[in-house]
């Protein structure tokens, strides 16, 4: 009898283990706190918008991601718009830059839209318990996308990016980080921007 009702307890547990194994995997698979805003239709706004977001690896949040953030005292999602406070925009030829209080992003890039490894973002992060001014850059060569138009009726630019950030530093000491343990996703679109 005893046997039995250790058989039954082992069959419990390992029915627990699998459960909590497929909710795992239903959270990884279906649950992305920072999941991707969308991107601004050209033409949609009236007048210069932008939106930038900052979008980590899963292994460089809390616990996979499995959990939301903020049950770390973390921001689910790291980013600005147009609406934010202090927000700017500078268009040159070869370089997009865009801010607002405690952010700045440069874009740096060429005719055919390719990224320039000077491309990068300044941002406020809770890092190993401790608020962090961070910097992040791509690689030599970038790897991402940077895609533009022109608005027809008024000669203004409109467009989308996605752009790897692969390595991270204390943007006061200059000390990598050694965190993401993948490349960031610096993503993000903008609409009737005007060149400088």
């Amino acid at each position: 009898m005893a046997r039995r009702g250790g058989g039954k307890i082992a069959w419990l547990f390992l029915l627990l283990l699998a459960s909590i194994a497929i909710l795992t995997g239903l959270a990884l698979v279906v649950h992305r706190p920072d999941r991707p805003v969308a991107a601004i239709e050209p033409g949609s706004s009236s007048g210069p918008a932008f939106v930038v977001q900052i979008i980590r690896p899963r292994l460089g949040l809390p616990v996979g991601g499995v959990l939301p953030p903020a049950f770390f005292g973390q921001e689910a999602h790291l980013g600005f718009d147009s609406g934010s406070a202090d927000a700017s925009i500078a268009v040159s030829p070869q370089r997009l830059e865009l801010g607002a209080e405690g952010w700045d992003v440069v874009i740096a890039h060429n005719a055919e839209g390719r990224i320039g490894s000077e491309t990068e973002a300044v941002f406020h992060l809770l890092f190993e318990e401790e608020l962090r001014r961070v910097r992040c850059r791509t690689d030599d060569p970038a790897v991402g996308t940077f895609n533009t138009g022109t608005i027809a009726d008024s000669g203004e630019l409109s467009g989308t990016f996605d752009i790897e950030l692969a390595h991270c530093e204390d943007a006061e000491t200059e000390k990598p980080l050694g965190w993401p343990p993948a490349p960031l996703i610096l993503h993000g679109s903008f609409d009737r921007l005007s060149r400088s």
